[in-house]
């Protein structure tokens, strides 16, 4: 657990209004789940106008966008978002413009941890609603059980091999160590879910991917196959595995038998668990109904309201074509789903309270969930 990640900032009222960093820091799980008292504060001045940076168009990213949409549109507010293409200089300057154009609510995804966090303080210090995915300083923090994750990745691979591979296998792994340092964790849980396989599970390739793509796993899987012609399980992100499913079937390398796993739960990922083969699991996060939940807390915050502090983001198993299907349902109708507390909070439970009015409370580093 990462501890001691939010500031807390005290206004020095008596001494002509400035502020100054206080010393208070508070623990994940010294946090309550979130509880707005429906009290508004007064007006903050904000834009209405909510922005979404993305640093790929990978399919998760997408829906979150779509989500954001609708729900700046259910608030009229407007909505703007632009994606870098994996390019961490893009990524600061479209961050940089949304603050220049004027927002009141700033979603994102890390891309470079230190050049992000000089436009995210930017952003708090305007007092925008700063919304960080894994990522630090932000208002509000979107985080993820990223060990339990990866192991619980690692180990449906590991069960496979050795229930159907008599415990021999090539793995194939793609990480994404760069992008946080909290998708190292999810790094150290794919090897220990490993391990429960068995000496004859082999890691033959542990790739740190900087551009999260289809062509980026479809390149690396080919150079790959090149060298380790017998890989029998293939890693990493949905969007990254989607492409090596693409390299392994024009090469008349892909059977049934494999195992192809990711993370985050893309669109062709899911149409593939559904067709059957070798795409066997995805971990899947609610992106399009987490998009929704940050557009109204963004809204929240501009007309005055509370927020959460943390959104913790549950990695959902999808392993069949069953299981696709519920999730799917859930994201038809975020509007409905948000409506209903328990039943977003079944993909997203809310922790922690924050508004404009103590806005100098915000995370420094990038956390764990609450262990509760």
């Amino acid at each position: 657990m990462a501890a001691g990640g939010l500031i807390a900032s005290e206004l020095l009222a008596a001494c002509g209004g400035s502020s100054s960093p206080g010393s208070g820091e508070l623990d994940p799980d010294a946090l309550d789940p979130f509880e707005p008292s429906g009290s508004r504060d007064g007006g903050t001045g904000l834009p209405e106008r909510l922005a979404w940076a993305p640093t790929a168009d990978s399919e998760f990213f997408l829906a979150f966008g779509q989500g954001m949409r609708l729900a700046a549109t259910e608030r009229g507010f407007d909505y703007v978002t632009a994606t870098s293409g994996n390019d961490p200089r893009l990524h600061v300057d479209q961050m940089n413009g949304f603050l220049d154009q004027g927002v009141g609510a700033l979603a994102m995804q890390p891309l470079s941890p230190d050049a992000d966090a000089v436009v995210l303080q930017r952003a708090i210090d305007r007092g925008v609603c700063t919304q960080g995915i894994i990522t630090a300083p932000s208002t509000m923090q979107v985080v993820a059980s990223q060990y339990q994750i990866g192991y619980d990745q690692g180990k449906a691979a590991a069960d496979y091999c050795v229930a159907e591979l008599g415990g021999n296998a090539q793995v194939l792994y793609f990480n994404l160590d760069s992008a946080s340092p909290q998708l190292r964790l999810r790094h150290d849980g794919v090897l220990d879910g490993l391990k429960t396989g068995g000496g004859g599970i082999e890691v033959v390739g542990d790739i740190t991917v900087a551009e999260i793509s289809t062509t980026s796993g479809f390149n690396t899987m080919t150079s790959a196959l090149q060298r380790y012609s017998d890989i029998k399980v293939v890693l990493g992100g949905d969007t990254i595995v989607v492409g090596a499913h693409k390299a392994l079937a024009e090469q008349g390398k892909l059977t049934d038998d494999m195992f192809l796993s990711g993370v985050d739960g893309d669109r062709e990922a899911l149409a593939l668990i559904k067709q059957g083969g070798a795409y066997k699991l995805s971990i899947a996060f609610a992106w399009k109904l987490m998009g929704f939940g940050l557009g109204q807390f963004g809204a929240d915050w501009v007309e005055g309201r509370e927020v959460p502090q943390l959104v913790v983001a549950r990695g959902v198993q999808l392993d069949s074509a069953d299981a696709v299907e519920q999730f799917e349902a859930a994201g038809q109708d975020p509007s409905a789903v948000f409506g209903d507390r328990a039943r977003y909070e079944e993909y997203l439970p809310l922790y922690g309270t924050v508004s404009y009015e103590s806005r100098q409370q915000y995370w420094t580093a990038p956390v764990d969930p609450p262990s509760a």
